[in-house]
């Protein structure tokens, strides 16, 4: 076992060790995290970074405040490792290093959902050690599965695929006002490729093929013990057709030959494993909310084309735009009247932000497809600005209140916030 200690933390022996391209947004998250005494949860899709944001954090730490050996860090689907108690770990830690009960000491545990007994685990060494503790793991079970054991003793922090701003820098893009007009092909290459960071640095198709085949096994299958496992790739296969218009779990169940409840139940899982993502109609009114059809979008644009395509630009501009908004942790509706319908509506009723994809060189505002928007804005005067994202159109106008925004879809990923 000490052999494996000593593998997984290099800087004991101060060797180098790496920590990938630095993933600013998410450090800047976690900047004062060593004032927290809650348990920092990092979840998010396998393979998406989680891993090199530990080691990122543990770089940070050892060129700053904290010695080499105070720093344990265990990777848990290591199958020596996951069968301890987190408790015996610690203990072996203590013991090779001759720390001291009062001495506070990192702890980093990746895939900390493999280890034995660990809701309890966590719960017993955050209750009772001088600790400060960051796990990982790859779905968002990892919260719920603990059954409250660590309600009020966590901090949750979810990790996304590559936003676009991180997409130039694993390419090494420098973006040059002078060539502007290169982002357009940066953007499409984006959208098709998605942002898992391995995949970026060195794209071929059957990673990500392998990558999904991964996740709907060890994060899906595995898990919730599922019996129709081929109904997986089915339903995810007819929502990445179905990027971007409204859906029915019935309409699901139909095409499938399946109840309405297994539909429900599947996508769920789905979602957990940090595939999909669902968003409602918006509306005050909660039943129309919760019977309303859903809008699907996945969480990675490039696991969408291994199942349709490099086609679909529009919906996977779309796909992008939405997960823009996740990232900054948006509220995020969908509008529709008359059978029209408005892509995203952003934030509460007070005050909302109206955001359409028209991912497109051919756009004006008196085209009929933005009539459902002059609708809205002839009897919601609050809504004072609308984003329409397309292609390469820029322009800047008013209507009624509110100012009309055309801005093409790599400035606006780049440069919105």
């Amino acid at each position: 076992m000490e052999e494996i200690y000593y593998a997984l933390n290099p800087w004991w022996e101060h060797k180098k060790f790496d920590f990938g391209v630095l993933r600013a947004y998410y450090l800047e998250q976690f900047k004062n995290f060593l004032r927290r005494r809650q348990i920092e949860v990092i979840i998010g899709s396998r393979r998406v970074g989680k891993t090199t944001i530990l080691k990122q954090l543990i770089k940070i730490r050892l060129d700053t405040e904290f010695p080499p050996t105070e720093i344990l860090y265990l990777a848990l689907d290591h199958p020596q490792l996951s069968k301890v108690p987190l408790s015996e770990h610690l203990k072996y830690f203590r013991k090779l290093f001759m720390h001291d009960r009062k001495k506070k000491l990192l702890l980093f545990l990746d895939e900390v959902q493999e280890s034995l007994n660990w809701e309890v685990e966590l719960k017993t060494l955050y209750d009772l050690e001088n600790l400060k503790i960051v796990c990982a793991g790859s779905t968002a079970s990892l919260i719920k599965a603990q059954g409250g054991k660590l309600t009020g003793r966590q901090i949750v922090n979810t990790i996304y695929p590559l936003s676009f701003n991180e997409y130039l820098s694993f390419k090494d893009i420098k973006r040059s006002h002078a060539e502007e007009y290169k982002m357009e092909r940066v953007v499409e290459d984006y959208i098709n490729n998605g942002g898992y960071p391995e995949y970026v640095i060195s794209p071929f198709d059957e990673y990500l093929i392998n990558l999904l085949d991964d996740i709907i096994a060890r994060d899906v299958i595995r898990l919730y013990q599922i019996k129709k496992a081929n109904l997986l790739k089915d339903i995810l296969r007819l929502i990445a057709a179905s990027v971007g218009n409204k859906t029915s779990f019935n309409k699901l169940a139909n095409v499938l030959g399946i109840t309405v409840d297994t539909v429900k139940e599947y996508i769920g899982y789905l979602e957990s494993a940090f595939l999909v993502k669902p968003i409602e109609k918006w509306t005050t009114s909660y039943t129309e909310k919760v019977y309303a059809y859903k809008k699907f979008y996945f969480l990675d644009t490039g696991l969408k084309t291994i199942l349709t395509g490099r086609g679909d630009s529009g919906f996977k501009a779309e796909n992008a735009v939405f997960m823009h908004f996740v990232r900054n942790k948006n509220q995020i509706g969908y509008y529709t009247e008359n059978g029209k319908e408005i892509d995203f509506i952003i934030g509460g009723f007070r005050s909302p932000l109206i955001v359409e994809v028209k991912y497109d060189s051919d756009i004006v505002w008196q085209d009929k497809k933005f009539n459902v928007i002059r609708s809205l804005l002839n009897h919601k005067p609050d809504i004072k600005k609308v984003l329409i994202i397309t292609k390469d159109v820029e322009f800047d106008i008013r209507f009624s209140r509110a100012t009309i925004k055309a801005i093409p879809l790599w400035r606006f990923l780049l440069f919105t916030s």
